[in-house]
């Protein structure tokens, strides 16, 4: 018997696109979790709603599936009624939201309009203050407005195990853990022994730039670094050791020029995208226990022991005097990206979960206190004259990665 097809409508309010291109980990899930899910194989339609907050990005049509730009006031004003408009315009039979703050503050109202069965994408465990409320700066949520999200929700999608075992005990109810991937294409194994070694993340968070700044400080004055994705123009003179690329539209291609690739992060953060990016181009990785949680057992990895990665230089020459150290790491990370982490294989995972949810929890209401704290933007978003659009604040640790 033939499969019915699914509609799927995703919501997502990032500063993480440039135009369609990809700045950080969590916008390029969304475009390649969902690019891969509308695969014919899986019978699954997906459109997207987007308040895009990034200043320096304008509405493009270059999208794989269709998607439609939201104002600041379609985001935040749901008595004005145009997003409920959309949702039920869309006929979803799943609606999925990242968000926590807009699924407590209209989620459930819009899944139930719209019939759809609710799915929280928990891409972090928000335990920081995320929220300033009127006359109260830096006011903390401790968790409230998420926990409230995770018992609305009909499902709970998480990225790694630990995230998972806190969405069971705050009350959700079905949990799925959908891990982050990359795309599976060629590569060399062991990458180019005479090509620099690379650090690709979003480095205009936090734990990013922490990360770079570690790695400056530690690598051989001999040694070429190559630089990947969004940076502040005054790490150049900061940092002025490494090379400084910016995003690229074709990470993979530049990984592959690499010799090495690092994570010098001393925070454990989940899966980390940019040592996922650097398996499936090949490369042997370099990074500390906390950078590599959850692929601690992949064998792609040489780890740092030392604080502030100070053995990075004894590292770098055993893959220099080792080649086949370098090869053998590179191919079984690639290897475990075609097996097991590639976005195809993810999707799938994600299509059989999305035809497993019903709504439910349908017309569960969040408390007075999750409502309340759910009605004011994050503190580090500034909103513009201009209608629809957004600059960002300095970054702060409260961003997620």
């Amino acid at each position: 018997m033939r499969t019915a097809r699914m509609r799927v409508l995703v919501i997502c309010a990032t500063d993480g696109f440039l135009r369609s291109l990809p700045l950080n980990a969590a916008a390029a899930r969304t475009l390649e979790l969902n690019r891969h899910l509308t695969d014919g194989r899986h019978r699954v339609e997906v459109s997207m709603l987007l308040y895009d907050l990034n200043h320096d990005s304008t509405p493009t049509s270059n999208w794989p599936f269709p998607v439609t730009y939201l104002t600041h006031t379609d985001y935040y004003d749901l008595k004005r009624g145009q997003l409920k408009h959309l949702v039920r315009k869309a006929q979803p039979h799943v609606l999925v939201i990242s968000d926590s703050a807009l699924l407590v503050r209209s989620g459930r109202q819009l899944a139930d309009a719209a019939g759809a069965a609710l799915v929280y994408e928990m891409h972090a465990q928000e335990r920081v203050p995320a929220l300033a409320m009127a006359g109260t700066a830096g006011h903390m949520h401790d968790g409230v407005v998420q926990s409230a999200a995770l018992r609305l929700a009909d499902a709970v999608v998480t990225l790694t195990g630990d995230d998972a075992q806190h969405a069971i005990d705050a009350g959700a109810g079905q949990v799925m853990h959908l891990p982050c991937g990359a795309t599976s294409r060629p590569a060399v194994p062991g990458g180019n022994p005479q090509g620099p070694v690379v650090v690709a993340a979003d480095f205009t968070q936090v734990g990013n730039a922490q990360a770079l700044a570690t790695l400056n400080g530690c690598i051989p004055e001999d040694m070429p670094v190559a630089v990947y994705g969004r940076y502040v123009p005054p790490m150049r003179t900061l940092l002025n050791r490494l090379a400084f690329h910016g995003p690229v539209p074709d990470l993979h291609a530049a990984l592959t020029t690499a010799s090495a690739g690092i994570a010098a992060h001393s925070e454990p953060s989940g899966m980390r995208a940019q040592i996922l990016a650097y398996m499936a181009a090949g490369l042997p990785v370099i990074a500390t226990r906390q950078a590599a949680t959850g692929l601690e057992n992949s064998g792609a990895i040489l780890f740092s022991y030392k604080p502030d990665m100070a053995d990075l230089p004894d590292l770098l020459a055993r893959l220099r005097k080792d080649p086949t150290l370098g090869q053998a790491l590179g191919l079984n990370g690639h290897r475990r990206i075609e097996q097991v982490l590639s976005w195809a294989r993810i999707a799938e995972r994600a299509a059989s979960a999305y035809r497993s949810v019903r709504p439910e929890r349908a017309g569960t209401k969040a408390s007075a206190e999750a409502r309340m704290l759910s009605e004011h933007p994050p503190h580090w978003l500034a909103v513009q004259a201009r209608p629809g659009r957004a600059v960002l604040c300095p970054p702060t640790a409260s961003r997620r990665r």
